[in-house]
């Protein structure tokens, strides 16, 4: 076994923890939207709050750090798929602590003051950026896993193609309403 295997288990791993925690709450979170129960959609975001510091990001930074071995090990600077992974991981990333959270935030605290209808209501524009989010997580899996080449423009249309249809339909014009919500 060589450190190349050891930091791709580390990697995948801590990728499965990521992706595995955030997917079941965020599953969690679109039950109780769909049965309209508005105070457990809100103990679901609580719980997203909670767990970010606590778990998504240390296991992000783990993931990441890991690959940055790997592409530093396997000499991959240059490979599509890495490029493409880091630019991905760099976006849900920021999309997470700048968007995700902070309106995480903002609805625990609308609870928090008895606003139990405008945290719900920022709680479900949430779910509409967390669906974009998830969108862009799993497409980062993808080109992990396909490993596209610069000059694979079918599979890189495919994904381009994917996260351009889930932007429209997760974001629309809802995304200028969200941020100024």
């Amino acid at each position: 076994m060589d450190l190349f295997t050891v930091f791709k288990f580390l990697h995948v791993a801590a990728a499965m923890a990521w992706l595995g925690g955030g997917v079941t709450l965020f599953a969690m979170g679109m039950f109780a939207a769909s049965r309209q129960d508005d105070a457990e959609m809100m103990r679901i975001l609580g719980s997203v709050g909670f767990m970010a510091n606590r778990w998504f990001v240390p296991a992000s930074l783990v993931t990441l750090v890991c690959g940055i071995v790997m592409a530093t090990l396997g000499n991959l600077w240059g490979d599509a798929w890495v490029v493409l992974g880091l630019i991905g991981f760099a976006a849900t990333f920021l999309t997470g602590h700048f968007v995700l959270r902070i309106k995480a935030m903002e609805a625990g605290r609308l609870m928090a003051e008895g606003q139990i209808a405008e945290a719900a209501n920022t709680g479900r524009k949430l779910m509409q950026v967390a669906k974009f989010d998830y969108t862009m997580l799993f497409t980062v899996v993808a080109v992990m896993v396909f490993k596209p080449g610069w000059g694979d423009l079918v599979l890189l249309g495919l994904f381009a193609l994917v996260l351009a249809g889930a932007a429209a339909l997760f974001l629309g014009n809802g995304l200028r309403r969200f941020a100024r919500a």
